[in-house]
């Protein structure tokens, strides 16, 4: 639904007219993320019953909100999308967050809920401003971090790296699983691609718990679409951990931007005393040193393992404005 407003700064559009403008825009973020291309939007809201609102902000930003029945407005993309924000340069990040919270408030917008916001980008503290300025209760507190870790030159330098005892554990690991084995990492081809996707759906639907609950027929529908949408921009990353023939492990994740994000994993649960979990992240670490990208970001939650891999925490906001 393509929706009208009075306010010259920021128009509603439809998306797709603004896919070249928003996909540079996305670019250019401080912290660029796949999560806020035009493509990840575009997959995700297929998934979303809500009013979507695509807003181009001042000429300089661009904002894709959805509207609850409520009256309610968010950030589109839905629990999936992990980083949720607005989509500017960084020098125009105050002026783009303050005309949003300008058409908020022309809107009388009983709320807004903008959750997965980072911290660092500034979206937030700008949009507070104006929203209490004009009669709004507006709270801030951090949701979850999104832990991430800064890649050097090589692995061996990226091991040293490590704290004493977890780069000890790390070596003890993978030289525990490759004694004796034919242990081999790679990124899925294109051409096997689809066999790779149906080997990690099948592997989360053998583990147990909230894992295996996870991949209902919805999301392996999603995570699909996401699958056959990023690969055709060269995005997606499927790693596989190959163990004496048998993929035992499988990494879902992106290369954007120079940034390596984990989406999500799943591994063969008869060889967890091999750490193969571990094992296949710290490959996926090396594989992406090797692609020469930057960073290697694990995305939301505090799981153990990600800071024995060396990561360091970057926090996600929720904002929250009522109308009193």
């Amino acid at each position: 639904m393509i929706l009208t407003t009075s306010d010259p700064l920021c128009i509603a559009r439809d998306p797709a007219s603004l896919e070249t403008e928003w996909s540079e825009l996305a670019r250019r973020r401080a912290y660029p993320t796949i999560f806020l291309t035009p493509d990840w939007i575009r997959v995700a809201r297929a998934y979303d019953r809500r009013e979507q609102i695509t807003l181009r902000i001042a000429e300089r930003g661009i904002a894709a909100l959805a509207r609850e029945d409520d009256g309610t407005i968010t950030f589109a993309g839905g629990e999936y999308t992990d980083y949720q924000d607005i989509v500017a340069k960084p020098v125009d990040v105050t002026a783009v967050a303050d005309a949003l919270a300008h058409w908020i408030a022309a809107e009388r917008t009983p709320r807004v809920l903008f959750e997965f916001v980072p911290e660092e980008s500034g979206t937030a503290d700008a949009m507070s401003a104006v929203l209490r300025d004009v009669g709004y209760d507006v709270q801030i507190d951090r949701l979850v971090t999104a832990p991430r870790l800064t890649l050097p030159d090589s692995f061996e330098m990226y091991v040293q790296g490590l704290g004493k005892k977890e780069r000890h554990e790390l070596r003890r690991k993978l030289r525990g699983l490759e004694t004796g084995r034919r242990v081999a990492f790679r990124f899925a081809s294109d051409r096997e691609r689809v066999s790779v996707f149906d080997r990690f759906v099948a592997l989360h639907r053998r583990s147990r718990g909230d894992k295996a609950e996870f991949m209902t027929e919805e999301n392996e529908h999603f995570f699909r679409d996401v699958a056959e949408t990023l690969a055709a921009r060269g995005w997606l990353r499927l790693g596989v951990l190959n163990v004496d023939g048998e993929d035992a492990a499988v990494v879902f994740g992106f290369a954007y931007e120079g940034t390596f994000a984990l989406y999500n994993a799943a591994y063969d649960l008869a060889l967890a005393p091999l750490s193969v979990g571990i094992a296949c992240h710290a490959y996926a670490i090396r594989s992406a040193i090797d692609e020469g990208l930057h960073s290697y970001d694990f995305l939301r939650g505090g799981e153990p393992y990600k800071y024995d891999l060396g990561a360091t925490d970057h926090w996600l906001l929720r904002f929250e404005a009522s109308r009193k």
